[in-house]
């Protein structure tokens, strides 16, 4: 029956026995429907739940099964009609088509209701099964509870001697592909650092735990693969440090949880990946929020203002320091003019009550933190010296 709906439906087996039993559900419950059956019954309710077990197990998508239940259930009501048109009187047709169509129409909702709410029900039954027995495994191993690998390769499928690395993928609005689309996120960016096998666990709705492992040598970062890191917009990645055996896939997991929880408490810029290397000065020198606030606003004091002027400033000062306080590589950087650099560095001084020579090291991990930290380490009502100013400092 596969060929009815066409190319969507190539991955259902036309000779599997799921498909049959599926097939002799939608005929049996047309039959039901025909002989003045309005309800689901309990033998047809078992049907479905039988048919749609196996399909489960192969990750197929109810919209997919919905769409193949009702390019069946119209295949049976044409071949009804043809039928009807064969032995029933031309005058008495119209009638009887509209009481069938009817009746038939208004059963494949109650039927595509049943297959909706058992596919629901057949998925929590299954994650809560294979998928929750590997969770609860894997949660133990994060913990450091004693673990036999290769018991758990026979259950994960996953080498744990390996090299890893670690990502969290989640989505802010959850969809239904929002599974397929996390783990489809997930294959390809482990794919691109080079992994060779691989372990994806649903961590919660839109939320998946994912490790790549390599057998030789370490994956390579995401931020060093060498390859641009496209990630769709409205999902999200937060990736660990390679690591090895064990213990690596145990801390890189971990870094991966801390650079999500970092990612969740800044700024998001446009880029969705957090890498924890890119984030690691910002974990180990800002893991207490307020004395890193304090430091910030302390350092910078009026720069510290939570504008577009002063972080225009900001930006100019710490690209500059960056690049070894090079005018013209700064200049060349931001897309302006070298005098309006030279500018915005006076005026930042000014601002500073200081050269940028004094404690630089200082400045420059300030600068770093406002930027990587945003509004929660800045001040909304600051300083008020020099910000009538400040628009023609950045417009310069």
């Amino acid at each position: 029956m596969a060929e009815l709906a066409g190319e969507p439906f190539a991955r259902f087996d036309q000779n599997s026995y799921s498909e049959t039993r599926l097939v002799e559900a939608i005929a049996l419950g047309i039959a039901l429907r025909l002989g003045g059956v309005k309800e689901i019954t309990e033998l047809l309710s078992a049907e479905i739940t039988n048919a749609i077990r196996e399909r489960i197990a192969v990750n197929t998508k109810v919209d997919l099964l919905l769409r193949y239940v009702r390019a069946v259930h119209a295949s049976f009501t044409r071949e009804l009609f043809e039928f009807r048109n064969a032995i029933i009187p031309a005058a008495d047709q119209l009638a009887m088509m509209r009481t069938i169509s009817a009746d038939l129409f208004e059963g494949m909702e109650i039927l595509s209701a049943a297959v909706a709410e058992k596919f629901s029900a057949e998925r929590s039954r299954w994650f809560a099964g294979s998928v929750g027995e590997r969770f609860e495994l894997v949660s133990e191993i994060l913990k450091d509870k004693p673990v036999d690998t290769r018991q758990a390769l026979n259950q994960l499928r996953y080498d744990l001697t390996l090299h890893h690395v670690a990502l969290v993928l989640w989505q802010d609005e959850i969809t239904p592909d929002s599974s397929r689309e996390l783990e489809t996120t997930a294959l390809r960016l482990l794919d691109q650092v080079g992994c060779s096998s691989m372990l994806l666990l649903p961590a919660g709705p839109g939320r998946l735990w994912a490790w790549g492992g390599r057998a030789t040598d370490r994956a390579a970062e995401l931020r060093r693969s060498g390859v641009p890191v496209d990630v769709p917009a409205h999902i999200h990645v937060a990736s660990g440090l390679p690591g090895d055996g064990v213990v690596g896939f145990q801390r890189s997991h971990e870094q991966a949880i801390t650079a999500e929880r970092v990612s969740r408490s800044t700024e998001r810029g446009t880029s969705t990946l957090y890498d924890y290397g890119d984030l690691e000065l910002v974990i180990l020198l800002g893991d207490d929020t307020e004395a890193t606030a304090d430091f910030v606003r302390r350092e910078l004091g009026a720069l510290a203002e939570d504008n577009k002027s002063m972080a225009a400033l900001r930006e100019t000062v710490r690209c500059l320091l960056d690049n070894e306080r090079a005018v013209a590589v700064t200049a060349k950087h931001l897309h302006i003019a070298k005098n309006t650099v030279v500018y915005r560095v006076k005026k930042a001084e000014q601002l500073l009550g200081r050269s940028l020579r004094e404690d630089r090291l200082r400045l420059h991990l300030a600068l770093y933190l406002a930027e990587r930290l945003g509004s929660s380490v800045l001040t909304t009502h600051g300083p008020g010296t020099g910000l009538e100013h400040s628009n023609r400092a950045v417009s310069k």
